[in-house]
């Protein structure tokens, strides 16, 4: 699915607001500056999902596009997504519909071995 047609497919549904918390230097590709905390409510089409939200963020921040979609616009391995405290461990979940109030973190990738 292509960037410009999320809001075409959601355009006219009621919006619910979810918070975005976007955690350590993520908050430099959302035009954050400084340490303290980058938190913000971002307003979706009702019935939108986390990949939804996702794809609408990259369109309104570049910089965050760049680094988390590819240019087929498939997402990369850039950020861990916490749902409601929850790590998003399968690309099957970023297709859990938001509600309102949801929290949504952004967190820098981490890798184990």
């Amino acid at each position: 699915m292509k960037l410009n047609t999320v809001r075409t497919r959601v355009e006219g549904r009621k919006k619910v607001r979810v918070s975005v918390e976007v955690m350590s230097w993520l908050k430099e590709d959302f035009d954050h500056e400084g340490w303290e905390r980058l938190i913000f409510d971002h307003k979706i089409a009702a019935g939108s999902s986390i990949m939804d939200l996702l794809r609408e963020l990259a369109q309104k921040y570049p910089k965050f596009n760049q680094k988390a979609f590819d240019p087929k616009n498939s997402l990369m391995d850039y950020c861990a997504v916490v749902h409601n405290g929850r790590f998003i461990s399968a690309l099957d979940d970023l297709n859990i519909t938001l509600e309102q109030g949801d929290n949504i973190k952004l967190t820098p990738g981490f890798y184990g071995g």
